[in-house]
C-alpha cells in the first residue's frame, strides 16, 4: 500500500514536470531568441562548479578558496618560459624606450560608430559593467569623445591601465578531471571601450603584416577546411606516387599564453609596422592584470607577464607575428593554423623522409628555445603515411625523447590514420553528432511542442553542420560504407523529428523534409570551395586542388568524389 501511494505521487510529479516542460516549449519561438537560448543551456558547458583539489591533495569547496586557486594556477600560466639572453632584442627594446617620433595619426567619429553599429549585442560586460547595447546608444557627442579618447591614446602610444584589466570566468575542459584547476579554459572578459581601441589598432596593424602562406588561421580567404584540403591533397598526391610521407604533429605548451613580450616587440619593429604603433602595442601587452571571478567571489587581481591576452581581436594577429619566421628545412613542408602546428615531408624511401623530418624538428626545437616557447613532448605524435609495419623503422627523437609513430592523428579537428582511408574520422564525427542529438533530444523527438519546422531548422543549425565539417577535405577520400554511415545519423535524426514511419523510404524523408542528403551538400560545397579558390587573391590558394593533366596522379587529387 505505501509503495503503491509513493508510485503514484512519483507518477504525479512526472505528469507535472511534462507538463510545465510541455508548456515552456510552446512558449519558445525564434523572434525573441528563446529557443536559441534553450539550446545553448542544453549543449554548453557550465562554468567551475566543481570541488578543487591542491596540490597537496585538501578539496576545496569555497568559492573564494576556488578562485585563488584559479588565480595561483594562471599566474603560472601567464609566465615566460626560461631562455637565453638576447642582445637584438634588449637594443629593440631600448629603441621603443627612446623613441620621440610624433604621431599625427587620428580616429574619426565615424571609425568609431562603424566599429559600434557591428558590435554583437549578447556580449558579456567586463569590469567597466558597460554593455554593447549601451554603446550602441550612445549619442553622436558622445561617439566624439570616444574619438578623441582614442586618438589621444594613439599619438601618445599609451592603452590606458583600466583597460588591461581581465575578469575570467573558468569553464571545464571535456573529457578531463575537474577536481584539478589546470583542466578549466579560461574566458577573458575584457571592458567594452578597450574591445574598440583594440579594433581601432587591428584595422591599422593589418596593413604592415602579412603572414606566411602556410599560416591559414585568422586571414581573409583562409580557412580550416582549405588548410586541411591542402594537407590530405599533399598526402594523396604522395600516396598516388608510392610514396613515404613523414609527418609531425607539434603541441606547443601553452603557445598564446606563453608569448615573450620582447621577443615580439622585436619581431614588430623587423616588419613595415610604424614605431608609433609598436609603441602601443607595447603599452597594450606592459602590465597587464586579471582576476578570477567565481559567482559573486573574485581572487585578488594578478600580473600577466607573458602572452597575448585571451578575448582580444589583436592576440591572433600578434601570435602569427611571433612564429611568422619559424625555420623550414629544404623539401619539408610546414602547416600552420594559430598555435597547430604540422610538419611532412615525403620519399620513397621511409628512412630518408625520416631522417629529413628529424633535421626539420631539431631547428625548430632550437627556434623554440630562443624564443621562450616549448613543445609538450608527451602529446606530440609522429605517423608515417604508406606504410604499414614502422617497428623497425628509427623513431623521431626530441630532447632526447623518442616520438612512438602513432596510427593516426587529430588535426583541425579531423582524424587522420596512415593509410589515409579515414574511417577513424568518420566515426568521431558520427558519435560527436549523435551526441549533440542526444542532448537537444528533448527539443528534438516528435513529441515536442515546438513546431515541426523550427525543429527542423534546429537540427540544420546543430547537427548537420558537424556531420559537414570540413567535407570538402576528407568527403572525396572515404568510401561508399562510410558516406551510408554517415547519411544513416542524418535519417535517423529526422525520422526521430517528423515520426515518418520506417517503411517509407530514405529518399521519401528527404523529400518531405526538404533537406539534401549530407553527401549531396559535400559535393556542392567542394565545388563551391575550388571554384572560390580559383579567383582568391593568393597564389597558394588558386592551385589547390587543380588538376594536372601531365601528373598521373591527379585522380587521386581531393576534387573527386568516390563513386
Amino acid at each position: 500500500m505505501y509503495n503503491a501511494q509513493i508510485n503514484y505521487v512519483k507518477k504525479l510529479l512526472q505528469t507535472h514536470r511534462q507538463e510545465e516542460w510541455d508548456t515552456f516549449t510552446q512558449t519558445l519561438n525564434f523572434e525573441d531568441k528563446s529557443i536559441y537560448k534553450l539550446n545553448r543551456r542544453l549543449l554548453r558547458k557550465k562554468p567551475a562548479c566543481a570541488p578543487l583539489k591542491t596540490t597537496s591533495g585538501i578539496r576545496i569547496f569555497d568559492e573564494k578558496l576556488k578562485a585563488e586557486l584559479f588565480a595561483d594556477t594562471m599566474s603560472t600560466q601567464f609566465s615566460n618560459n626560461p631562455g637565453p639572453p638576447n642582445k637584438e632584442v634588449e637594443h629593440s627594446i631600448q629603441i621603443i624606450n627612446d623613441d620621440q617620433t610624433p604621431n599625427n595619426d587620428y580616429i574619426t567619429p565615424n571609425e568609431v560608430l562603424d566599429i559600434i553599429k557591428k558590435l554583437p549585442k549578447a556580449k558579456a560586460p567586463g569590469m567597466d559593467q558597460i554593455t554593447n547595447t549601451t554603446l550602441k546608444n550612445l549619442p553622436s557627442s558622445s561617439i566624439i569623445t570616444l574619438a578623441r579618447i582614442y586618438t589621444a591614446c594613439l599619438r601618445y602610444s599609451y592603452f590606458p591601465k583600466y583597460w588591461k584589466t581581465a575578469a575570467v570566468i573558468m569553464i571545464p575542459k571535456p573529457g578531463k578531471l575537474h577536481s584539478a584547476p589546470e583542466n578549466y579554459r579560461p574566458i577573458s572578459l575584457l571592458n567594452t571601450m578597450s574591445k574598440i581601441l583594440e579594433k581601432l589598432i587591428l584595422f591599422r596593424l593589418k596593413k604592415y603584416i602579412e603572414p606566411r602562406p602556410e599560416q591559414h588561421a585568422f586571414r581573409t580567404g583562409h580557412s580550416t577546411t582549405l588548410q586541411l584540403t591542402k594537407l590530405i591533397d599533399d598526402l594523396s598526391v604522395s600516396q598516388g606516387r608510392k610514396q613515404r610521407t613523414a609527418a609531425l604533429f607539434l603541441d606547443m605548451e601553452k603557445a598564446f599564453d606563453r608569448v615573450w613580450h620582447n621577443g615580439l616587440i622585436h619581431k614588430l619593429l623587423g616588419t613595415r609596422t610604424p614605431i608609433n604603433l609598436v609603441k602601443l602595442i607595447k603599452s597594450f601587452l606592459t602590465n597587464r592584470q586579471f582576476f578570477i571571478k567565481i559567482s559573486h567571489h573574485q581572487s585578488t587581481t594578478r600580473q600577466i607577464e607573458a602572452g597575448v591576452p585571451q578575448g582580444s581581436c589583436l592576440s591572433p594577429l600578434l601570435y602569427t607575428v611571433f612564429i611568422n619566421d619559424l625555420p623550414s628545412e629544404p623539401q619539408v613542408s610546414t602547416s600552420l593554423f594559430a598555435d597547430d602546428t604540422m610538419f611532412h615531408t615525403s620519399n620513397k624511401n621511409a628512412t630518408y623522409a625520416i631522417l629529413r623530418l628529424q633535421r626539420q624538428i631539431n631547428i625548430t626545437t632550437r627556434w623554440l628555445t630562443q624564443w621562450r616557447l616549448r613543445l609538450n613532448v608527451s602529446k606530440t605524435v609522429a605517423i608515417l603515411f604508406g606504410t604499414k609495419a614502422t617497428t623497425k623503422l628509427k623513431k623521431i627523437t626530441i630532447h632526447n625523447t623518442e616520438i612512438n609513430w602513432s596510427s593516426d592523428a587529430k588535426y583541425l579537428g579531423v582524424t587522420l590514420n596512415k593509410s589515409l582511408s579515414l574511417h577513424n574520422h568518420v566515426e568521431d564525427t558520427i558519435n560527436k553528432a549523435k551526441r549533440s542529438r542526444a542532448a537537444l533530444y528533448p527539443l528534438l523527438n516528435s513529441k515536442s511542442h515546438i513546431p515541426i519546422n523550427a525543429r527542423l531548422s534546429l537540427f540544420k543549425i546543430y547537427i548537420r553542420p558537424i556531420l559537414l565539417y570540413a567535407a570538402p577535405a576528407w568527403g572525396p577520400k572515404i568510401s561508399r560504407s562510410n558516406w551510408k554511415k554517415i547519411e544513416a545519423v542524418q535519417n535517423v535524426g529526422l525520422r526521430s523529428i517528423t515520426a515518418i514511419p520506417p517503411y517509407q523510404s530514405n529518399k521519401s524523408l528527404l523529400a518531405i523534409t526538404k533537406i539534401p542528403s549530407i553527401e549531396e551538400d559535400a559535393r556542392k560545397a567542394t565545388t563551391i570551395m575550388f571554384n572560390k579558390n580559383t579567383r582568391s587573391l593568393y597564389p597558394h590558394i588558386q592551385k589547390l586542388g587543380v588538376p594536372d593533366p601531365e601528373d598521373p596522379i591527379c585522380k587521386s587529387r581531393p576534387f573527386y568524389f568516390k563513386k
